[in-house]
């Protein structure tokens, strides 16, 4: 599973959390940081869990 997809489950499991305790401003925040997620997609789906950018390049090397 790449960084992307498992950022996005965490982020919908919190605002599922944070609307089940009727906490509007915190799902809020989480749909903003979802949007940002969205837009680093490519970013992200280009590393594997937890690889680092650097990591990237060193391998490529």
């Amino acid at each position: 599973m790449d960084d992307f997809s498992q950022m996005i489950k965490l982020l919908e499991s919190a605002k599922q959390l944070a609307d089940m305790n009727e906490l509007p401003m915190l799902a809020y925040l989480i749909e903003m940081a979802k949007g940002e997620a969205r837009g680093q997609r490519f970013t992200l789906r280009g590393r594997r869990r937890g690889q680092s950018k650097t990591e990237k390049i060193d391998a490529a090397e």
